[in-house]
């Protein structure tokens, strides 16, 4: 092999470029990259699969790439990015102890080691599907416009439960009526509650 030809796959070997071309909108992590005045044949673009786990984001055009060609072919090879730029910053707020996925609709999900916290601030609606949930913490605060709960039985276990601020109790099946002196018989049939 002549020498010209040695250095020309070293300097194959890894490449900056722009993707020009990406086939994200088909479901395929595939792109091309212009690097310097050459265009690259459609190439696979690094994410993570296997048998455990497949996690794919879209490759768009425009974005700064590495491409990896181990065998010093400019045509063959892999893409790994994408690359931080004067174009596509790092999201504010990222720092040592914080990592941060933003999405271009404003979504966010973070984790910040320092104050132990993890945030998902969704600009739009946010869908959890499961067999069944456990949520365990040390108080649990929802504040919402309004609320529902569909559901075939709902059982709340506690020892105090206020609906509405500044309330009185309630009156049970428990209850001693003042003038008979037995418990209200004049109940409900589908909510229960311990007086």
């Amino acid at each position: 092999m002549h020498t010209a030809e040695i250095l020309r796959k070293i300097n194959n070997l890894i490449s900056i470029g722009t993707v020009t071309e990406s086939k994200s909108e088909q479901g395929l992590s595939l792109a091309r990259v212009k690097i310097l005045e050459r265009v690259t044949d459609f190439l696979p673009v690094a994410q993570s699969s296997n048998s455990f786990k497949t996690k794919a984001s879209p490759v768009r055009v425009g974005e700064q790439v590495l491409v990896f060609s181990p065998y010093g072919e400019g045509d063959s090879g892999i893409i790994f990015g994408a690359i931080f730029n004067k174009g596509q910053k790092e999201p504010v707020g990222a720092n040592d102890t914080t990592e941060i996925t933003e999405y271009e609709d404003g979504t966010r999900i973070s984790y910040d080691s320092e104050v132990k916290e993890l945030k998902i601030q969704a600009a739009g609606k946010v869908t959890i599907i499961c067999a069944t949930a456990t949520i365990t913490a040390d108080a649990v605060e929802v504040t919402s416009g309004s609320a529902k709960v569909t559901a075939d039985a709902v059982t709340v276990d506690s020892a105090s439960i206020d609906l509405g601020i500044g309330g009185t109790g309630v009156v049970t099946g428990e209850s001693i009526c003042p003038f008979t002196g037995s418990p209200h018989s004049d109940v409900s049939t589908n909510t229960r509650s311990k007086k």
